[in-house]
């Protein structure tokens, strides 16, 4: 699972890490500490000749036959065991995959009777690109003057080697060749699956404040070892 991330990377290291070529006008870029589902994020999507464009996207997808947008309340996350099949992933999955960058996540640990939040990052920290899903939605209701909200989910996978002292689940995190992969319209399911399955960046991780699980709490020192 991952229902909380950070991603407080600058323009140019955003542009350098995942090799942007177009960043649109509405592309947030301050820093953020503490991004929980239902809040916009920056997402990275492969446009025209595969280029690549950083954009804004509400976290919790939507998909386009959903009535109602608060289904992305259920959806910020996408297991990949299912993603292909399941009704509200499964198009975005063959045709809309993005990329999510991060610094890092916050999982929480059960220790004893209490609940123990960790920031987890890589071990070099350089950026994270979790493989991501989007979609774009329209209340039908409003007609013309409707406008298309933007949406996306993160893939998850089960939790691999020391991981699974920390949670079950882990994000879909991809190197530089995954992260091709992912984005390439050419690319198979068995392209996908492969780049769902690679080992994924060394992390390390730390514990934190419980302050982050307020997610109307900000600034650098959410990350901090506690």
């Amino acid at each position: 699972m991952c229902g909380r991330y950070a991603n407080f990377l600058t323009e140019q290291e955003l542009v350098d890490a995942f090799e942007i070529a177009v960043i649109a006008d509405d592309a947030r870029l301050a820093p953020r500490y503490n991004i929980g589902p239902m809040q916009d994020a920056s997402i990275v999507v492969a446009r025209q000749e595969g280029a690549r464009t950083l954009e804004t996207a509400r976290w919790g997808l939507v998909p386009v036959w959903a009535k109602d947008p608060k289904v992305g309340v259920r959806a910020f996350n996408a297991r990949s065991e299912t993603v292909a099949e399941k009704p509200t992933f499964r198009s975005a999955f063959a045709k809309r995959r993005c990329l999510v960058p991060a610094n890092g996540y916050y999982e929480w640990h059960t220790e004893g009777t209490e609940k123990t939040p960790y920031f987890i990052h890589r071990a070099d920290d350089a950026p994270l690109a979790f493989a991501g899903l989007y979609e774009f939605w329209k209340d039908k209701a409003l007609g013309d003057e409707a406008e298309w909200l933007a949406t996306f989910s993160i893939v998850t996978t089960a939790a691999r080697g020391e991981m699974q002292e920390i949670h079950d689940r882990q994000p879909v995190m991809l190197t530089q060749d995954e992260a091709d992969a992912w984005l390439d319209s050419a690319s198979t399911q068995d392209d996908l699956w492969a780049a769902i399955g690679a080992p994924a960046p060394e992390l390390t991780w730390h514990r934190v404040g419980k302050a982050v699980g307020n997610v109307r709490n900000q600034g650098p020192e959410l990350v901090e070892p506690a």
